[in-house]
């Protein structure tokens, strides 16, 4: 009978979540009446799922409730102040019940890392408070992250290059403002920008850092100012979090390579010379499908990851490491062709003019004016993605610009960049294309236990609720599109030879195993006679 009676109740709750809306009023208030009343001499919930399963549907009814009550109330009195505190109880009845499935899970053998909860040690046996279980859940997330940015530490440190040095103003908000140490002796990181983020907790800052050197390093941190405290919960992202870049701040880094913009000059005024005048939209378009068959654009990389980090930087980038943008072919803006047909045809050739008759002496104002971080266009917003000799960069926003200077062959664009954090886990399923089905995700599994056996991937191998969704806990990655199915794998890898030749090899990777996906796949594949990477885990 109890079962019975938590079955109807179920019943009665999703019948007036999916029904409430659609009934007369006084049939509404029935329905409700009877899904939360009734309850004196009927007992209580034999189990804790079925708490959380009601603690759900309330949730969804509630939401349900205000909905109709305020709309309603609306030819007759503006009840509008009372969606809020409504929603906010519902979504509070979904907190409850996922904090209640959460503790009642931690000795679940399938339960994930990232739920842990460290519980506080309790004598009796009355049950916890819900501030409790938000507190243990905070506490667990802190303690997990930090334990993932050991061993990320651990893992790049073994790769035996030096850590690079950087001074790091922290603030409890998350954000931080990071320069790397003058003088500092890094090989070939002489270059690295001044860097501004946010971080969910401090101990991600020196793995995040990292990714900023030329080659993903480790990196040393002294905090300049108060050192971050102790926390109990990690931060929270918001609007106001957002790294920002301040004017003074990108017209130094503008300025600070005056190198680069003489080679920029030169290549304009090297255009100038061989460009007709009468013949430029020609020309363009030669040159547009010239890089479209020689260097198309790359596929995309993976969706982000959970909020936990972001960095941002203004930098001159190689333009030929740009290798995709919202227009997926070169010279073509289909974007554009709803609202003006014409635009994305005649962009590229009238901005190619405008450029060439600029003055020799008044190149770089024209370039402060439409690619400064402060430009009148606003700044073209990069993507970075880290490589063993070099960063790869995909288009956010200024992908017209990126075309132009792709196209031209102007050796160097200027750009606001924000860093591709490597995720700290990832599932076959967020790879694999959804089209190519559980197989798919299977050959992907054996991809990543590949990289593992070879030392391009360190981590752990988890399987979650088939052999087909398989989680990769990431402590390190040459590259991560290393992480890629072959077939996009493939293509990143031959990109990156043209464009750093011998740097796959040096790191491990034969030319013989780039040369196709399935060139690829039997590399990968194949039976390792050497060892295996040393603390790679494969849990099934």
């Amino acid at each position: 009978m109890a079962h019975l009676a938590r079955w109807s109740t179920a019943v009665v709750f999703t019948l007036a979540t999916r029904w409430l809306p659609r009934l007369p009023e006084w049939d509404r208030l029935t329905l409700a009446t009877r899904a939360v009343g009734g309850t004196e001499g009927s007992p209580p919930p034999a189990a804790w799922n079925d708490v959380t399963a009601v603690l759900w549907q309330a949730d969804q009814l509630q939401k349900a409730l205000v909905r109709r009550i305020v709309d309603d109330a609306t030819p007759f009195v503006d009840a509008s102040e009372l969606r809020r505190p409504g929603l906010q109880l519902a979504a509070a009845m979904k907190e409850a019940g996922n904090l209640l499935r959460q503790q009642h899970l931690q000795d679940d053998p399938r339960r994930a890392e990232v739920d842990i909860m460290v519980l506080p040690d309790r004598e009796d046996e009355q049950p916890f408070t819900l501030a409790e279980l938000r507190a243990a859940r905070d506490l667990g997330q802190v303690h997990v992250t930090a334990a993932d940015m050991a061993r990320r530490a651990a893992a790049v440190a073994e790769t035996g290059d030096g850590a690079a040095r950087w001074t790091v103003r922290w603030d409890p908000s998350g954000q931080f403002d990071a320069e790397p140490v003058p003088g500092d002796v890094s090989g070939d990181d002489g270059d690295r920008p001044s860097v501004r983020g946010w971080v969910a907790h401090p101990s991600i800052v020196a793995d995040e850092l990292g990714r900023w050197s030329t080659r993903p390093r480790p990196a040393e941190v002294t905090w300049r100012g108060a050192p971050p405290s102790p926390s109990s919960r990690l931060c929270t992202f918001t609007s106001e979090a957002m790294p920002r870049v301040t004017e003074d701040q990108a017209a130094t880094a503008f300025m600070a390579r005056r190198d680069l913009i003489a080679e920029i000059v030169a290549e304009i005024d090297s255009l100038r010379r061989s460009v007709p005048r009468d013949r430029i939209a020609e020309d363009v378009a030669e040159r547009a499908a010239r890089v479209q068959a020689e260097e198309p654009q790359l596929p995309d990389l993976f969706a982000p990851s959970d909020s936990w980090a972001c960095t941002r930087a203004v930098e001159w980038v190689r333009t030929r490491a740009v290798v995709r943008t919202p227009d997926e072919v070169w010279g073509q803006f289909d974007r554009d062709r709803s609202d003006d047909p014409d635009r994305g045809e005649v962009w590229l050739p009238e901005r190619t003019a405008e450029l060439l008759a600029v003055g020799y002496a008044d190149v770089p104002a024209y370039l402060t004016r439409h690619f400064g971080a402060h430009s009148e266009s606003g700044a073209v917003q990069l993507l970075r993605i880290p490589g063993p000799a070099g960063p790869l960069y995909t288009v956010g926003a200024g992908s017209h610009r990126a075309h132009l200077c792709r196209i031209l062959g102007l050796p160097w664009m200027f750009s606001v960049t924000t860093m591709v954090s490597l995720p700290r886990r990832i599932e076959t399923t967020a790879v694999t294309p959804t089209e190519h089905g559980p197989e798919g995700c299977r050959e992907t599994a054996a991809l990543w236990r590949g990289l593992l056996a070879r030392g391009l991937v360190q981590g752990e191998l988890i399987t979650r609720y088939s052999d087909w969704v398989v989680e990769l806990r990431i402590e390190y990655a040459l590259a991560p599109w290393l992480l890629l199915p072959a077939d996009r794998a493939t293509a990143y890898n031959q990109r990156y030879e043209l464009l750093h030749p011998g740097a796959m090899a040096d790191a491990g990777i034969p030319d013989t195993a780039m040369r196709s996906p399935e060139a690829w796949r039997s590399w990968l594949t194949a039976p390792l006679a050497a060892r295996a990477a040393a603390g790679n885990r494969d849990v099934p």
